[in-house]
């Protein structure tokens, strides 16, 4: 369940984060200070309240039309864009082009599935950075997101110089917990980093923690999922 961080009482909105999450979050704004933050995904505004706060300018793209409505006033320095992600991200990524400040992190936390995660990277990968831009993707360890961030085309932008799937770990959920099903992987987060020059050699994506979410996945909800998934699919492509 979203509740306030413990840890960062300053921070009054709900945070569907862990503690590390929060860490690594604030860690990284408090250094980057960027000019420009983006966010794709605010539902509660938890992690939108720290990027306003360290940043000088901050844009939210949610498919809820009720989320601008209700931040809107809290944040007067936040701009709030409604739709589907995957349409707005290349309108709100030309409006900052067109204005003064430098786009300098991203914060990826929407579709969860593993078109829709491909979908919003490929939208973020045609833009041309002025400096240097940080992109955390949240929830890297659902087997989902993942595969959404091993089928994103990294290697085809050239100004992406590194992208590791396991900047954080997430974790195995044995029980229902909050939003998690029993037996289920959540948590996470993906780093990329993308610079003004292009990269001088080839793009290797890295995953710190690829073997033991291997190890989990063996033993998860997820991998009779997507067995059902293929079998249904199979049995899809033989009526056809």
């Amino acid at each position: 369940m979203s509740q306030p961080s413990e840890f960062f009482p300053e921070y009054s909105l709900p945070w569907e984060m862990s503690v590390a999450e929060q860490f690594a979050l604030i860690g990284l704004l408090e250094r980057l200070r960027p000019e420009v933050a983006l966010e794709i995904g605010t539902h509660f505004g938890g992690s939108l309240q720290v990027l306003a706060a360290l940043s000088g300018c901050v844009h939210s793209i949610d498919a809820d039309p009720g989320v601008g409505a209700q931040l809107a006033p809290r944040f007067p320095r936040g701009r709030f864009h409604t739709g589907a992600s995957r349409e707005k991200i290349p309108e709100v990524l030309a409006e900052i082009e067109r204005g003064s400040g430098r786009l300098g992190f991203v914060l990826v936390d929407g579709d969860h599935s593993a078109v829709g995660v491909a979908a919003d990277i490929e939208a973020l990968l045609r833009m041309r950075p002025r400096v240097p831009v940080y992109v955390l993707m949240h929830d890297s360890f659902n087997p989902d997101c993942r595969a959404g961030l091993r089928r994103a085309a990294w290697a085809d932008c050239p100004y992406v110089h590194a992208v590791e799937l396991d900047f954080v770990t997430g974790g195995f959920h044995e029980r229902p917990q909050g939003g998690a099903f029993a037996r289920s992987m959540w948590g996470g987060f993906a780093l990329a980093a993308l610079r003004p020059e292009p990269r001088l050699s080839p793009l290797v994506v890295t995953a710190a923690a690829e073997e033991m979410h291997r190890r989990m996945f063996r033993h998860s909800a997820h991998r009779l999922w997507h067995k059902v998934g293929r079998r249904l699919g199979r049995m899809t492509d033989s009526f056809r």
